[in-house]
This record gives structure tokens, sequence and C-alpha cells, in this order.
């Protein structure tokens, strides 16, 4: 895992949700197993951030799949938990959360210029959205353990390749103090 040698405890971060949906997390195996591993680190930081009143953004994928249809596929995967009231959505079409979306203007509108994300699937959409934060002057972060994979291998490629932070790493920040 790759640390930043940035400063990221004065930030106001928001925690960005990418695709964590039945149509991803049902459709093989590999990430059946992952979302297993890794959906209570994603809990756990969804908790953190409501508690703290730090923003939450929730992205959906519009659109098929990837393999065999799912019933109720653009529901939320089993497990998490669900938007709460003041949490944003923000709906895209493509691999990049920031491409043909508003969640560049969103993630400006709540304050922030960095960006916690956890999601399916990490060599994928997550990794995709990682690197499209940067054209937007936006910081991005992996949450450590929270991010589904086709294969756990790809969970550590993904984290080795992109600066991350854990759960207690962001109860550092200031903005998180007293938790």
């Amino acid at each position: 895992m790759m640390k930043s040698t940035m400063e990221y405890r004065d930030r106001r971060f928001a925690l960005v949700l990418v695709d964590i949906q039945r149509k991803f997390s049902c459709v093989t195996e590999g990430l059946r197993e992952s979302t297993g591993i890794h959906l209570d680190t994603v809990n756990e930081a969804i908790r953190l951030f409501r508690e703290t009143g730090n923003p939450i953004v929730y992205v959906l994928f519009d659109g098929d799949g990837h393999g065999d249809e799912v019933e109720d596929g653009d529901s939320l995967t089993e497990g998490l938990l669900p938007p709460s009231e003041g949490d944003g959505t923000v709906h895209k079409t493509g691999m990049n959360s920031f491409r043909d979306s508003d969640l560049a203007d969103v993630l400006r509108g709540l304050g922030c210029d960095h960006i916690l994300i956890a999601g399916m699937v990490a060599q994928y959409c997550v990794l995709a959205t990682y690197f499209g934060a940067f054209d937007r002057d936006i910081t991005p972060y992996m949450l450590e353990g929270g991010i589904m994979a086709t294969d756990e291998r790809n969970v550590e490629l993904v984290e080795e390749l992109c600066k991350t932070l854990s759960v207690a790493e962001m109860r550092e920040n200031v903005h998180f103090g007293g938790c």
C-alpha cells in the first residue's frame, strides 16, 4: 500500500462510494467473496463519516452490469448501509465517476477537495475514478480494505498503486477528532 507523504490530517474529505450495487457484487464468485471480505470496512467508514458530519456521496452506475443480469441489479449491495438524509447521490454511465456526471460539482459544493474512495470493481470503475479525480483538482485516496474486485490480487495491486488511508488514519483528521 502506498502511503502519501502529503499532509491529509487537516483536509475536508468526502467518502465516495463507487458502484456498490447488486449488478456487480452478485455476478462473479470473486466479487461475492471480495464483498464479504471488505463490506464491513466500508460500513465502518460510512459510520465514521456520519458520526462526524462529514459528507458521503453514493455513485451509482446506470446501465448494465458485467455478465448475467441480476434481479434488482440497480439496488445497493445487500449489507451496505443505505444513504441517509444529507448523503449525496450521483449517477454515471461510464467507468470514471467524474466523467459526464456532476460529482466534481457536488464535491465542491460540499467544500471538499479530497476524497476517500470505496467501492467496486477495484481494477475498473474504482481505479478510473481515482485517476479521474486528479483532472478535477481533487486529491483521491483509496479506503484501505474498502475496495472490492473480481480477485483479491486486484485489490492488492490497486492498493499498492494508489494512495490509501485506513479508517483509523481518518480518525486522526482534525474533522474527525473525538470519535
